[in-house]
């Protein structure tokens, strides 16, 4: 895959995202009822001033800047990474997670928290509330993993 093609995953993966998180600012009410979407997802406005389950949340703005700087050097680190991978497939998995951890950064970097919408349930159990560039972050290091598990089974399969 080209390093062209890579940028183009990239901006628009984080374009989705961020138009889809200022439709659910202006739609939802914050913290309010959850709108049914799919029998297992609803739309529910949340803010996380966090990572991951609300990790590293910071009551101080000097501990949110230091978030900020922090994620934002690893997707730096995840592009730079993601240039010098010589494979397309990597470099596609890699862009994928760049484009759902650059609009998250930049979400964070304008609002102060970055905004989850899509409430994931089972009954009445809630196990947490994110947003496209999770799903994008997800799916790329599935398929960074599905990518290393089936060169390992044609690297033995080569040596039988």
């Amino acid at each position: 895959m080209k390093g062209g093609l890579c940028v183009v995953v990239v901006l628009a993966g984080a374009a989705l995202d961020l138009v889809a998180k200022a439709w659910a600012r202006a739609s939802l009410e914050p913290y309010g009822s959850a709108l049914d979407f799919l029998p297992f997802i609803s739309l529910r406005l949340t803010f996380n001033e966090g990572v991951s389950f609300s990790l590293l949340s910071f009551d101080h703005d000097g501990g949110r800047l230091a978030l900020l700087a922090f994620t934002g050097l690893l997707t730096l680190s995840l592009s730079i990474w993601a240039y010098r991978m010589p494979h397309g497939g990597e470099r596609l998995a890699l862009s994928v997670i760049i484009a759902g951890a650059l609009a998250n950064f930049l979400d964070r970097g304008v609002n102060g928290a970055v905004t989850d919408y899509l409430d994931l349930h089972f009954g009445d159990w809630h196990p947490f509330v994110f947003n496209l560039a999770d799903v994008w972050i997800s799916i790329g290091a599935m398929m960074l993993v599905a990518l290393q598990v089936f060169a390992k089974e044609e690297l033995r399969s080569a040596a039988r």
